[in-house]
């Protein structure tokens, strides 16, 4: 062929021929590139995941404080099985010590066949070194939260007929004889506790020296997921005295207290689901209500703690864009029987009454609040009005402070016979440690005025100022001596710790406590100055049985001293 037509016909080869070498010169730098990144761990900030076999032994990074010397050539390198080190990754500037203190304790496993490392190096946008381990699949480890279950021991009800109380797999087909919105699952539970203690020392009344104890049964009949019928007695219990036997001198005596009277018996509700189950809708409205001998318990027990006859119902889960409430219940009660309170002293059929009590989420705290209308049906002008709000709050993320309020006024009645005029103000505050679930140093203070009142009291309930320390509450079983908790013309408060284990497996509490008096002291119970020690201590022998001791010393201006210690064993069922 002519040498031009050969030249003619070269031409496109060898124009595609010098193409191919461009595209795979092109294509050999980048893949050296790409390979030094890897390797060093720089361009890219990623994890290298290294072979293990193909080195002999654990490397260790060098320091990242020490720039590279003039010997680390890739053939001083090639020796070390260490790749060379890009320009921008050799710098002098120092590491910052958490990625320092990381990278140079970070050494490779020889048992491990891919042993991660991070390669770090000052100025690059690599992330926080972690552990080996965390580069580590474990097929185990990862089973562990399926496989690795193991039972753990829990109380099963005394009685516990129909669906079980715990249940492993899926629960039994429901019935649907209420609807086909609100499906029939029954069970009956029968639980409760025992408690028996004893204890001695010198009360308000006298010295004590006794052995009581206490049985409270709760029994559940439950229908729906809403409805249920529930009850509650204590058979050794009545009138706040427990059954047991006193020591008097070298003898003793027996306490009888025996009650077959079921303390609460109520049916509660859903009105709501009810509808929807007749009509076969999904729940049009909420609607909770209950009805009976019905417990009713607001503001910690202090507003009103006790078991009337009557009728309650609520407004569930509402808001306020106007008012600024993310969220509030409101509750609307009435009792016509069983009242017990000191406004009515021996009498718990002498009154009736009806109220609303609110909960509110605003404001950047929890607002309770509550009004009650107690009227006296023997027309002996002892009716008035009870009310009450609270505020609680986290300040400074260190203190959690609640401030209550109580105000009784209406009665018309000389000052000298009223039995519910007053007011009442509490403030409780808790320290928020580091270890806030274990170590709780509080302060609790208040002051009453008057005569304050709750709604309502039941005995056993105590005083109304039972929750500003144990100094205050009594034990409800062998008459621990308590300081006056009133708020009769009253001030003070309580100090102390409250200390758990670290697995929450028993509990220290240390407080001090005072009361101070004044107005006349016709117009008050205290009849002076209270100061006391006192301290509790619990810790649990099983997950159903514990032993608690308590102990306390009190001084009383004008009136006898108070000592007292006791120790109680509970067994749940």
């Amino acid at each position: 062929m002519h040498a031009s037509a050969i030249l003619i016909v070269s031409r496109p080869a060898a124009t595609i021929f010098a193409s191919l070498l461009i595209v795979a010169s092109l294509l050999a730098t980048t893949a050296r590139a790409q390979y030094a990144t890897a390797t060093s761990g720089v361009q890219l900030g990623m994890p290298v995941i290294r072979n293990q076999a193909a080195d002999a032994a654990p490397t260790r990074l060098p320091a990242p404080s020490a720039a590279p010397t003039a010997d680390a050539t890739p053939a001083a390198l090639a020796g070390t099985g260490q790749a060379a080190q890009p320009a921008s990754a050799r710098s002098s500037e120092p590491m910052p010590g958490r990625l320092a203190s990381a990278v140079q304790s970070s050494t490779l496993d020889a048992d491990t066949i891919y042993a991660p490392q991070l390669v770090p190096w000052a100025g690059d946008f690599s992330p926080t070194p972690l552990p080996d381990a965390a580069f580590t699949y474990d097929a185990a480890e990862a089973r562990r939260p399926y496989d690795g279950k193991s039972p753990v021991p829990v109380q099963r009800p005394l009685i516990e007929w129909g669906l079980p109380f715990f249940l492993n797999g899926m629960i039994p087909r429901s019935q649907t004889f209420l609807g086909e919105t609100n499906l029939v699952q029954q069970h009956f539970y029968m639980y409760g506790d025992y408690r028996i203690g004893y204890g001695g020392g010198r009360n308000a009344g006298d010295d004590f020296h006794n052995m009581a104890t206490q049985f409270r049964l709760d029994f559940d009949w439950g229908i729906t997921s809403t409805e249920r019928f529930h009850a509650f007695m204590q058979p050794f219990n009545r009138n706040g005295n427990a059954t047991g036997v006193n020591f008097v001198n070298d003898d003793f005596e027996a306490q009888e207290a025996f009650n077959v009277d079921f303390i609460t018996g109520f049916f509660e509700g859903d009105l709501g689901a009810i509808t929807g189950g007749l009509t076969d809708t999904w729940y049009p409205f909420d609607l909770p209500f209950t009805a009976g001998l019905i417990p009713l318990l607001y503001q910690n027990g202090i507003w009103m703690d006790d078991a009337v006859a009557g009728a309650a119902f609520a407004l569930p889960s509402k808001n306020s864009k106007f008012l600024r409430w993310s969220n509030f219940d409101a509750t609307f009660f009435a009792a016509v029987d069983q009242i017990n309170s000191d406004a009515f002293p021996g009498d718990k059929n002498a009154a009736h009454l009806f109220g609303t009590a609110w909960f509110i989420e605003a404001y950047e705290g929890y607002i309770e609040t509550g009004y009650a209308y107690v009227d006296d049906r023997t027309n002996s002008d002892r009716s008035y009005h009870n009310m009450t709000l609270s505020f609680a709050r986290r300040y400074f993320w260190r203190v959690a402070n609640t401030v209550r309020v109580i105000g009784n006024f209406g009665q018309d009645l000389p000052r000298e016979q009223r039995t519910a005029d007053g007011a009442l103000v509490l403030i409780e505050n808790a320290w928020v440690s580091r270890d806030a679930l274990r170590f709780v140093p509080y302060l609790n203070a208040f002051a009453g005025f008057g005569r304050p009142q709750s709604v309502a009291r039941a005995a056993a309930a105590g005083g109304v100022l039972r929750n500003t320390g144990i100094n205050f509450e009594t034990d409800g079983i062998n008459g621990f001596p308590t300081l006056d908790a009133t708020a009769n013309n009253t001030y003070g408060g309580a100090v102390g710790i409250n200390l758990l284990g670290p697995a929450f497996d028993h509990q220290l509490v240390v407080e001090a406590a005072y009361v101070g008096v004044m107005d006349n002291p016709d117009d008050r119970k205290a009849a002076g100055e209270e100061l006391a020690f006192g301290t509790r201590y619990q810790i649990p022998i099983s997950h159903r049985t514990l032993i608690r001791l308590d102990g306390m010393w009190a001084w009383r201006d004008n009136a006898s001293d108070l000592t007292g210690g006791r120790i109680e064993y509970r067994w749940k069922f």
